[in-house]
């Protein structure tokens, strides 16, 4: 009896192996996030130029990947690390670093910033990143095919090109001034309603009537002042990491509120002058933004 006992638990080792063998994934210790396995999840293969390499999972719309099997599709071998104290999981291989926090709506690669609108999804012991998040890092195509041997994603590498680090991307005082506008206007509300205020701020800045650089639009009072943290002062207080991201995003060409040119809190009681003379383009959190 010992022995066949002894038996089964070997065979159940065994099959847990290979399964784990062919998942593919690599093993750390990632947060509940939401469970794949609870929303309706399909398996499409992955093909790079072309040729079929590994796989994936479309979940909704979006397609999803483990970051190690993304890099190794493409030919990189990277090593992975999961900080429970940080609750950080991190991707390094040469020329490449990537973070991302648990919670967030976006992960760092080379200190760039990359908003993950469709979430991050948990499946068995790995996180798994939107595809199209994942291929920003490495400016790699993606193209989505339908066949009869099953759907496809196919990944050209024709102009692969690792993400260039954040230091030389940003403009350091753009970054600077947009990271803490975002945080007096904005550092109480989502990651989403940050990002508006930046946009409305580089909207500004492209307007052929306004001041043409971050810091000018935010310090303009050619009709008035236009942000009231430059005159509270609560434009010189440090930002928030988050604010921070909302501003690289920004710079990254990320936007949510459109053409928006103005915000306002509804309650400040000038609603009526914008519904009259401007566009209504979106309300988030405590803001409405107008174009």
């Amino acid at each position: 009896m010992s022995n066949m006992k002894t038996r089964r638990i070997a065979i159940i080792c065994v099959l847990c192996l290979i399964t784990c063998m062919l998942c593919g994934f690599t093993a750390v210790s990632p947060p509940q996030q939401e469970d794949a396995r609870t929303s309706p999840c399909t398996d499409v293969l992955v093909a790079v130029n072309g040729l079929p390499v590994s796989r994936a999972y479309k979940i909704d719309d979006t397609t999803f990947m483990a970051f190690p099997a993304f890099c190794e599709a493409l030919g990189f071998q990277p090593e992975t690390e999961w900080d429970e104290e940080t609750a950080q999981y991190r991707l390094w291989f040469d020329g490449m670093y990537m973070e991302y926090t648990a919670g967030n709506s976006y992960m760092l690669a080379n200190d760039r910033c990359i908003y993950l609108d469709s979430g991050v999804y948990k499946l068995g012991d790995s996180l798994i990143f939107p595809i199209r998040s994942l291929a920003k890092a490495f400016g790699v195509g993606v193209s989505w095919q339908d066949g009869e041997a099953g759907d496809c994603v196919d990944l050209d590498m024709t102009e692969l090109s690792l993400l260039a680090p954040g230091d030389s991307f940003y403009n350091a005082d753009d970054l600077y001034w947009l990271s803490r506008i975002i945080q007096a206007e904005a550092g109480n509300q989502s990651i989403d309603g940050k990002i508006g205020v930046g946009n409305v701020v580089l909207n500004r800045v492209a307007d052929p009537t306004c001041p043409n650089s971050v810091y000018e639009v935010i310090f303009d009072n050619r009709y008035g002042v236009q942000f009231s943290p430059t005159e509270s002062g609560t434009i010189y207080c440090e930002p928030s990491e988050e604010s921070v991201a909302a501003a690289k995003l920004c710079l990254e060409g990320y936007e949510t509120v459109g053409a928006s040119l103005f915000f306002l809190n509804p309650d400040s009681g000038a609603s009526d002058w914008f519904a009259n003379t401007r566009t209504y383009v979106v309300t988030i959190g405590n803001h409405d933004f107008y174009a």
